[in-house]
């Protein structure tokens, strides 16, 4: 007689794996799960390779790709349940009829994100709470009101945060203090604020020389290979954190790339800001001295110095299109459309920030303003919009004198370091 297994207790390991594996959604998913069974094959029952059910809150089930599902089923493979390769699927949990219903099945609601925020902050003691809350930017209080009630305390702070508060909010306290249910109310509440939500693959950035030769050499996995000028362009290979890139992600990355793992941090980042200044106006000439991206990148170097490198990087001219062809072979003149990005900046919760300085070969021939060029530009804005990225640009004429535009960078990227939770919020 056929009986199913329960998995329960082997969730866990093939959380472990799935990690080891790189899979980090993957793992995130498997949290939220609250009971798996397998189901042997009617056939075979011992022999044959086992279906294993995922139980989870009907909310979560959309959350599952099927990707996710076939990484996992890689690591129940390993356990050695069955026999071959597992086949993964997800179903309601059981029916509680002691349950409370849960409201906003269709997405995560501001009740449910306070509530699991609360919760998640549940597990700091009551005497270390209110510091706490303050490193997350949330007002001050009493810590008898903490002992009294730990939840409460959160809750009074965070009664009147938006729903993006709230999401970014979340956001910063999941990394420290991860909470299976908080983690899904969060990726519910990204689908619908926008974002990025293809794989992170390809970061090809840093040009300092001729245009990198591409080839795609798996399709069906969307592999490319380097075929020409590798030399003159860095490749990040490394998965995205859920933080985002920072700063010293990749310093770590160049440092590990460049087979000196014993280097310093400091000295690593010294050398890949060297590196990476050479990419920068790469289309001016020489003669008339630093540009105003050599600017920008100075500028945001000192916000690093001053807040450290756990802020996100800014990365310098990187590859969003590729197009083999010379200008001749399109019979079109120009480079191909945005085909590459002054800066980046990969941001938590799959936020993409493409800055733009713009010249004034972006908007006029010659010294005469130019429709066409104009709409171009604003139509390949408005394509990078609708695929989730955020999309910032600066005139050239904002450079022209360097003091302000320091302070004027300076002040934009403090606000978007704040907005997305990487400062805290200015108070007074």
């Amino acid at each position: 007689m056929n009986r199913d297994w329960k998995l329960d207790s082997e969730l866990s390991t093939v959380s472990e794996l799935l990690v080891e594996a790189g899979h980090q959604r993957a793992a995130n998913l498997v949290s939220l799960v609250q009971a798996a069974e397998t189901i042997p094959s009617p056939s075979a029952a011992w022999l044959a390779p086992a279906t294993v059910v995922l139980r989870v809150r009907p909310m979560f089930m959309a959350l599952f790709e099927p990707a996710d599902l076939r990484a996992i089923g890689a690591q129940f493979d390993k356990l050695r349940i069955g026999v071959g390769q597992h086949e993964v699927t997800i179903a309601p949990m059981l029916v509680d009829p002691m349950a409370r219903v849960e409201a906003g099945t269709r997405g995560a609601t501001s009740i449910q994100l306070r509530e699991a925020i609360a919760e998640a902050l549940h597990q700091v003691k009551s005497y270390d709470l209110p510091t706490v809350c303050r490193s997350f930017g949330l007002a001050d209080g009493e810590i008898e009101d903490a002992h009294y009630s730990k939840r409460g305390y959160v809750r009074a702070r965070i009664q009147t945060l938006t729903d993006e508060q709230l999401a970014e909010l979340g956001t910063r306290v999941v990394e420290v203090y991860y909470l299976p249910h908080l983690w899904g109310l969060l990726q519910l509440a990204g689908a619908r604020r926008g974002g990025v939500r293809s794989t992170f693959k390809n970061l090809i950035f840093a040009a300092d020389g001729p245009k990198p030769e591409l080839v795609l050499v798996d399709a069906v996995s969307n592999t490319i290979q380097i075929t020409k000028n590798g030399q003159f362009c860095l490749v990040y290979d490394r998965p995205l954190p859920a933080a985002g890139l920072s700063w010293a992600d990749l310093v770590d990355w160049w440092r590990q790339t460049r087979g000196h793992p014993g280097v310093s941090e400091r000295d690593a980042a010294n050398g890949l800001h060297a590196r990476l200044v050479l990419s920068l106006d790469r289309d001016r000439d020489p003669s008339a001295g630093r540009g105003p991206e050599y600017l920008m990148f100075q500028t945001y170097a000192a916000l690093l110095k001053e807040h450290g490198f756990g802020l996100p990087a800014l990365i310098p001219q990187v590859y969003l299109h590729y197009d083999p062809r010379t200008r001749a072979q399109r019979h079109a003149p120009g480079p191909l459309a945005r085909q590459r990005m002054d800066f980046l900046m990969l941001l938590r919760d799959q936020r993409r920030l493409v800055i733009e300085i713009d010249g004034k070969q972006h908007y006029a021939e010659g010294d005469l303003a130019s429709p066409r060029l104009y709409a171009e530009m604003v139509a390949e804005d408005r394509d990078l919009q609708l695929a989730g990225y955020d999309v910032v640009r600066f005139g050239g004429y904002e450079f022209r004198d360097a003091d302000a535009a320091r302070a004027t960078v300076t002040c934009f990227f403090e606000r978007v370091l704040r907005q997305h939770g990487y400062l805290p919020d200015q108070t007074g």
